[in-house]
């Protein structure tokens, strides 16, 4: 057996197609084709079920790619800790992200280059099924999300700030100079949220549910970016966490009754050792978080 075949067999489980997987991997088809019934041989089993094109895999192939992700991770995880015995660490630190900890990356981002500039930041803003996936199936080193959900129990996790929900305003006469106001007012104006997709969609909408209102969005997206333009442009209201409440041409109010926060965190999977790209991101952001350099982040705008 060799590391490229289970190479060729996670290229086939991600791009599900014999041709694209080849491209993926720089090889022709029949020399990927050839490799994976090789390693079916090898192994005694079936692993892929083929007709006229690639239908899936067997149960015990199935496990076979589990494996291979493992082995493929561990691989990389020996490179990377070969790297930092030489003081060299490099390659790419995979990040799978919920939008809404969008400010936390600049100042990673300086720690990495302060400490390690070889290493590249690789940030994918999805849900939290999606870094669930990421962090099982080895396809990102860390997660950055809220923390009080069932979905992270199998997992390492660090707290790092807990953040009240805000509604941004554009810098209009909406609802008058009072700092603070309640879901059900919220509720009343022309509003822009995010994805109903998007966990963090779900805690709005119960917030809204529990004073007994439903929103009707003008506006849906998964990127909070998009929501606060629409904010800065003055058409729409937004909810957004308290490191995205100071933009330009905003305003912005604290949401009560009820008063709704969230525990934003790191997420990453157990491992002896834990792997060296997770291992030099959390340790930067444990000393950040110790000397109290997280909450220096500055506010977006200011």
């Amino acid at each position: 057996m060799f590391l490229r075949q289970f190479q060729y067999l996670v290229a086939l489980e991600q791009e599900g197609h014999f041709g694209r997987a080849a491209e993926k991997c720089h090889v022709s088809q029949p020399s990927l084709s050839s490799a994976l019934k090789s390693l079916e041989g090898e192994l005694g089993i079936p692993i892929i079920l083929r007709q006229q094109k690639f239908q899936g895999f067997t149960e015990e192939g199935k496990r076979v790619v589990s494996w291979a992700k493992r082995l493929l991770a561990d691989r990389s995880a020996m490179l990377e800790e070969l790297a930092i015995m030489k003081n060299s660490l490099h390659g790419r630190l995979r990040i799978g992200a919920i939008p809404m900890s969008s400010p936390l990356f600049p100042m990673l981002s300086q720690l990495f280059q302060k400490h390690y500039p070889s290493v590249q930041l690789d940030i994918q803003f999805m849900s939290l099924d999606q870094v669930v996936k990421g962090l099982t199936n080895f396809e990102i080193d860390i997660g950055v999300t809220y923390l009080n959900d069932p979905l992270l129990e199998k997992f390492i996790t660090m707290a790092l700030f807990e953040e009240p929900l805000y509604l941004l305003l554009p810098d209009n006469d909406w609802l008058g100079d009072q700092p603070s106001i309640t879901w059900k007012e919220a509720a009343t104006l022309p509003m822009s949220l995010l994805s109903k997709s998007m966990r963090e969609r779900r805690i709005m909408d119960e917030a809204f549910e529990s004073v007994g209102c439903e929103p009707m969005p003008k506006l849906e997206s998964n990127s909070i970016f998009q929501l606060a333009f629409h904010a800065m442009a003055g058409d729409l209201a937004t909810i957004v966490p308290r490191r995205f409440a100071h933009l330009p041409n905003t305003r912005q109010k604290l949401l009560t009754e009820p008063s709704v926060s969230q525990v934003l965190g790191l997420v990453w999977v157990h491992g002896d050792p834990v792997l060296p790209m997770t291992n030099a991101a959390t340790k930067l952001i444990r000393e950040a978080l110790d000397s109290g350099a997280l909450e220096k982040i500055s506010f977006l705008g200011e």
